[in-house]
């Protein structure tokens, strides 16, 4: 009896919210379009948001234009004119800010800037990034720190934890 209420809640599930000039908590449907609005969760296979803000998007594909993002996960993440705090794909396509990118490939137009880049392969158009951690590189990036300084910087933060915590359990 369980498996037939689960099938119904299933198959009542929207295929397509379209959200104009709204607030809400939560949506979830297979097709989901936003513009000018505030979403605090959305769950959906399909995301297109415009001229918006979002807290949590989870979904297959995700599409932004002018929007504030501040935690996106999907396989297929597609952004302009837009920012994002953490974004977490297969394939990344930039152009705009985001604080954390965690991807497979990631493609970044001219003028995108990133905190924390990490990705197996990695295509730009002259952009700028705080810490960059990539397998492969093409194209220009301005990093305050690549991949080798990141690890020499690490050694040496662990190093000196690691004297601390000798240095701290003798002093007991």
């Amino acid at each position: 009896m369980a498996r037939k209420s689960q099938t119904l809640e299933e198959a009542s599930l929207p295929q397509v919210i379209n959200l104009t000039h709204a607030q809400t908590q939560q949506v979830d449907a297979e097709l989901v379009r936003v513009h000018q609005s505030l979403v605090g969760r959305v769950d959906g296979g399909e995301v297109d948001l415009q001229q918006s803000a979002a807290l949590q998007i989870s979904a297959q594909n995700i599409s932004a234009q002018t929007t504030s993002i501040a935690s996106a996960r999907a396989e297929s993440f597609a952004m302009q004119g837009s920012a994002a705090a953490v974004v977490r794909a297969t394939q990344v396509d930039l152009d705009g800010r985001a604080g954390l990118i965690l991807a497979q490939s990631a493609t970044l137009g001219a003028g995108s800037r990133g905190g924390l880049l990490v990705a197996n392969q990695v295509k730009t158009e002259q952009v700028r990034t705080t810490i960059l951690l990539a397998r492969q590189v093409e194209g220009p990036v301005e990093t305050v720190m690549d991949t080798r300084q990141v690890l020499l910087a690490s050694l040496v933060a662990g190093i000196a934890v690691l004297l601390g915590q000798i240095l701290f359990r003798r002093k007991s």
